[in-house]
């Protein structure tokens, strides 16, 4: 079993500024959350026998009723269609119409796995009517929602030693497996027939590699592992391995926001979180929290969520991965229309703090024109519009004024 028994020796990891910026959800009782999940604006939170739900996008929380009698550790939670969906360590699958209000056992055809490893379900992902489940020695399971029980679902994975399934993902055509513990990853797309195989380390067998997490950002693939993450464009080889430098990695989960893809990795000297703007190929830090254990990570609106050993805990992402606004070294001032003008002069100001700006209109003989502009801009770039529609055909000279600074240019006015 992956939750329980883990001992962990922290030691000082280098902590950043945003460490701060964590608060705890305290609803949620201080204690370990192994899964987290988000859709819409309902979020789930699963516990060792319970789960929290909130549907408000998390500014109320609500307790569901304990899963089942003898439940320890309630692995993987989903929503899919109105229904709650919990993924226990040896008790299978159950599922609830009323949130968490009641449950029943989901677990029609879930029989047959070695010791009965088919209930012990680490992973759940719902697709259309289908939900799967990865099993730790009993490899995935599937189930058609609308009628139906359970069923293995391919013969690869036994006899390949990978039947102890980390996680589950999925794009529009492809499911994929984390599972196997010698860098292998397996696939399957729709009609195939049975799973096909990949090594991370890109035709090499690499022992000890066991992949734990996947995603699909839109455009590529990413794979975290124990010692750090693996980039593909197509989802199986040539893959490029990202090395966070905080390994051996037990856990690991990713989380997507506008554009955005995070990382979360938990070893012995805490948690790692770290994002990309580039769907996996560069990283960023956003996090090092010393002797803070993370199981899982999900966003929701502008919220980043992290289930962890001491409860349920968010942060604010509304400004991660957004370029900084690089401002102006010095005043700039130009046309930013067409020219000559005609009804419409549009100016283009770029000021490097904001200020008030004056501009000013001379015809070449130095007779200042009337009327002119004079605003208050913010610094950065600006477009300034001026009716130049009583001005004579003719050559004029624009002056701006701002802050002391001034900067002058061409203006020809046509019929």
């Amino acid at each position: 079993m992956k939750r329980i028994g883990i001992v962990l020796a922290f030691v000082p990891l280098l902590v950043s500024p945003a460490f701060a910026q964590w608060t705890r959800v305290d609803q949620v009782p201080a204690a370990d959350i192994f899964s987290v999940f988000t859709k819409g604006d309902t979020i789930v939170a699963a516990s060792d026998s319970t789960v929290f739900v909130s549907t408000d996008a998390g500014t109320t929380w609500t307790t569901s009723a304990k899963v089942a009698a003898g439940v320890t550790t309630v692995e993987t939670v989903r929503v899919h269609k109105g229904r709650l969906y919990a993924g226990t360590f040896g008790q299978g699958v159950f599922v609830s119409s009323d949130l968490g209000a009641s449950w029943q056992s989901f677990n029609a055809g879930l029989v047959g796995g070695f010791a009965d490893s088919q209930l012990r379900v680490m992973d759940l992902l719902a697709r259309g009517d289908t939900l799967y489940a990865g099993t730790a020695g009993s490899g995935v399971w599937i189930r058609n929602l609308a009628a139906g029980g359970w069923s293995h679902h391919g013969n690869v994975l036994e006899p390949a030693q990978a039947s102890s399934v980390e996680g589950l993902a999925t794009s529009d055509t492809r499911l994929f497996d984390c599972s196997g513990v010698n860098g292998d990853v397996y696939y399957r797309d729709r009609g195939d027939a049975d799973w096909s195989f990949d090594y991370l380390m890109d035709g090499h067998v690499a022992g000890g590699l066991a992949s734990l997490a996947a995603i699909w950002t839109g455009s590529s693939w990413l794979v975290g592992t124990n010692i750090g993450a693996f980039h593909s464009a197509l989802g199986q080889s040539p893959w490029t391995y990202i090395d966070f430098g905080l390994h051996p990695t037990f856990f690991t989960s990713f989380a997507l926001h506008a554009g955005v893809v995070f990382i979360h990795f938990a070893n012995p000297e805490g948690t790692g979180i770290e994002y990309s703007n580039d769907d996996g190929t560069t990283w960023q830090v956003l996090d090092r929290q010393p002797a803070t254990f993370t199981y899982e990570i999900a966003s929701i609106g502008d919220q980043l969520y992290a289930g962890r050993v001491d409860g349920l805990w968010r942060r604010s992402i509304a400004n991660v991965g957004v370029p900084p606004t690089v401002l102006p070294a010095s005043l700039r001032f130009s046309i930013a229309g067409p020219h000559p003008v005609r009804g419409e002069a549009r100016f283009a100001v770029e000021l490097p703090e904001s200020g008030w700006v004056r501009i000013a209109l001379f015809d070449l003989a130095g007779r200042r024109m009337p009327g002119g502009v004079d605003a208050m801009l913010p610094a950065g770039a600006n477009e300034v519009r001026w009716n130049s529609s009583g001005l004579a055909p003719g050559v004029y000279m624009a002056q701006l004024d701002a802050g002391g600074r001034t900067a002058s240019l061409r203006l020809v006015r046509v019929p």
